[in-house]
């Protein structure tokens, strides 16, 4: 893709390199070949990772004024946003027990969905993989096939975008992990839900597949990975209705909740056979729509939505406490 910069505005772009800033970059950058796809992290703005100083320098240092035409190789100027391995301490609420675990967080606000292997250190005799789910991913699944042959890694999941949401951009930016086990990010393209769109279901789907070849101890091996996340446009709950019925479909109770405070457990009646969980929504043209679904006492919890202030509905989990 070409980008036309007029002498004006390249004196303000010089300035704002020299300052430190990044600015924005139109194609996204590739991983080289020994680093493998690790999943992605979805902005609502672009990265800005082109390094235009570096191509200034390097390809306009006679430049005289007029227009100038970024074009020909720029992967060298392709900048990476590298992610920062941390260390979170996990608290259990009913035991208080503390655990920790490690993992990789990029210095800026997104969605991360992504896997990567955290190398051996002092402290672990061996190294593993951990993953990054933003709470946004919902109906996320990662399943690892591990082979002598090779490694295949694929990643699954969802967004559920709010109707008033829909025009908002995604940017689907690839996330990588090298050789020495650093993560990092390049600029994706940016996706955009039908905002014409009356129904709910998936609308937008992205999948990248890649794979690496590693040679170890002699012997090579290829690495795959494949990532799939999809935009879902979902009317957001007002309210969420439980109702417990006994053996006889007779109602016992009804309870409502707002979406956003459904409680972490519900203890259900003695006399409760099944529950029916009711979901209510308000579509564009203001038609409550309801929908309903059964929970006998083989459920553990019960699944919900609620909407955050970004606009994405969040899926959230009730546990369920059945009488003995």
């Amino acid at each position: 893709m070409k980008r036309k910069i007029y002498a004006m505005i390249l004196c303000v772009l010089i300035i704002i390199s020299m300052t430190g800033c990044q600015l924005a970059k139109e194609n996204a950058g590739a991983a080289v070949a020994e680093d493998k796809l690790a999943g992605l992290l979805i902005t609502a703005e672009p990265l800005d990772l082109f390094d235009f100083e570096g191509y200034l320098n390097d390809n306009l240092k006679g430049f005289q004024g007029g227009e100038i035409t970024v074009d020909g190789d720029t992967e060298p100027y392709q900048g990476r946003l590298y992610a920062v391995l941390t260390t979170r301490t996990l608290t259990d609420e009913e035991t208080g027990q503390t655990s920790e675990i490690e993992e990789y967080v990029f210095p800026v606000e997104g969605m991360a969905y992504f896997t990567a292997f955290v190398p051996q250190t002092e402290a672990e005799s061996s190294g593993y993989f951990t993953s990054m789910s933003d709470p946004a991913i919902s109906d996320g699944h990662i399943a690892y096939d591990m082979g002598d042959e090779g490694n295949r890694i694929t990643l699954t999941g969802t967004i559920y975008v709010s109707p008033k949401h829909t025009a908002r951009t995604h940017y689907f930016n690839p996330v990588y992990q090298s050789a020495d086990g650093s993560v990092y990010a390049v600029s994706g393209s940016g996706f955009t839900l039908d905002t014409n769109a009356q129904s709910e279901g998936s609308v937008f789907s992205q999948t990248l597949d890649a794979t690496a070849t590693v040679t170890q101890n002699g012997k090579t091996k290829t690495d795959s990975t494949s990532v799939t996340l999809s935009l879902s446009m979902m009317f957001p709950p007002e309210k969420i209705v439980i109702l417990q019925m006994d053996d006889s479909s007779t109602l016992l109770s009804q309870t409502e909740y707002a979406p956003d405070a459904m409680p972490a457990n519900i203890s259900v009646a003695p006399k409760t056979a099944y529950l029916i969980v009711e979901t209510h929504k308000r579509k564009d043209g203001g038609q409550i729509n309801i929908s309903r679904e059964i929970c006998d006492r083989a459920a553990e919890n019960l699944e919900t939505f609620f909407l955050r202030a970004d606009g994405i509905c969040v899926k959230q989990w009730t546990q369920l406490t059945w009488p003995k």
